[in-house]
C-alpha cells in the first residue's frame, strides 16, 4: 500500500476537542502509524468557541509532540495546522496572521462551515484565493446542500477551492443516500483529499485505510493514490495540486414516485 497523507487530524494534546493529554496524543499517532499513514497534520479549532488557541500555541504544541513522537520512536511526520471555522473576520485574520495555514507555509488552509449552517462560499474562496492561500473545504459531505445540491460545490472547485472528505463518512457513515452521493463524487472527481478528522483514540480514532480501499473499489487505484496520499503529501509540503474539472452528473431519464 502507499504511504498515506493525513491533511486533519486532532493531536494535540488539551487544545481543543482532541486528545486530553499527551498519552493519548502519542497513542493517536502510533493508530495512525499502524494504518499505514506516515506524514499528518495535527490540527486544532480556531473558532469562537476556542479563543486561545493561537497559531503560537499550535506551532508549540506540533514540536512537542515531534518530541514525545521521537521518544516513543514512532517515525510519524507531523506537520501544524488549524481547522479554521469561517466567518466575516476570516480574510482580515488570515492577512493579519491571526489563522494558521497548514504546515505554516501559507499555501494551504482548512476551512469549516459553522455547524448546522449553509453558507454562500465563492466569494470567501476568491478573495483567499487574492491572498495567496488556497482553502481546502473540510467535512462539506455533512451539508446537504453541497452533496446533493446541483452545481454548489462543482463551481467551489471551479473557483480554486479543495474538498476534503473525512474517511469515517466513507466507510461507516450508515446512510445510503450519503454513500450514493459520495461515490459519486468520487467519480467525478470533487474528492481532492481524504483525513481521518481524528479526535481520540478510542471515540474517533484516525485512520484513512479503509476509506482508500473502498475508493479504489469505488473508482480505481491510481485515484485512491492521489486522493489519499500524492494530494496530501503536496498539501503538507506547500506544493501545487492540479484539479481536473468535475465531472458532469448523470442524467437521470426516469423519476421516482
Amino acid at each position: 500500500m502507499i504511504p498515506l497523507a493525513d491533511v486533519h487530524c486532532h493531536l494535540l494534546a488539551g487544545m481543543d476537542d482532541g486528545p486530553q493529554d499527551w498519552q493519548q496524543a502519542v497513542a493517536m499517532c502510533r493508530i495512525a502509524w499502524d494504518d499505514g499513514v506516515r506524514a499528518i497534520a495535527a490540527t486544532a479549532h480556531q473558532n469562537p468557541r476556542w479563543p486561545e488557541v493561537t497559531p503560537q500555541r499550535i506551532l508549540e504544541a506540533t514540536i512537542e509532540l515531534r518530541r514525545r513522537l521521537e521518544a516513543e520512536k514512532i517515525p510519524l511526520e507531523v506537520y501544524p495546522a488549524a481547522e479554521v471555522m469561517i466567518g466575516p473576520e476570516i480574510e482580515s485574520d488570515f492577512e493579519c496572521g491571526r489563522l494558521l495555514s497548514v504546515s505554516n507555509l501559507g499555501c494551504y488552509l482548512l476551512v469549516e462551515l459553522p455547524s448546522g449552517m449553509f453558507l454562500d462560499l465563492r466569494d470567501m474562496v476568491t478573495r483567499l484565493l487574492g491572498l495567496g492561500v488556497r482553502p481546502i473545504l473540510v467535512h462539506p459531505e455533512r451539508h446537504p446542500e453541497l452533496l446533493h445540491g446541483a452545481g454548489v460545490v462543482e463551481e467551489l472547485i471551479q473557483r480554486g477551492c479543495l474538498i476534503q472528505v473525512s474517511a469515517a463518512s466513507i466507510t461507516q457513515n450508515g446512510n445510503s443516500r450519503v454513500t450514493e452521493g459520495l461515490r459519486s463524487w468520487v467519480r467525478r472527481d470533487i474528492i481532492h483529499l481524504i483525513a481521518s478528522d481524528g479526535h481520540s483514540p478510542t471515540r474517533r480514532p484516525p485512520g484513512v485505510s479503509a476509506a482508500y480501499g473502498r475508493l479504489a473499489e469505488w473508482s480505481d487505484w491510481a485515484k485512491a493514490d492521489r486522493i489519499c496520499s500524492i494530494n496530501g503529501m503536496a498539501v503538507l509540503e506547500g506544493l501545487p495540486i492540479e484539479t481536473p474539472r468535475p465531472r458532469p452528473r448523470k442524467r437521470r431519464w426516469f423519476t421516482r414516485t
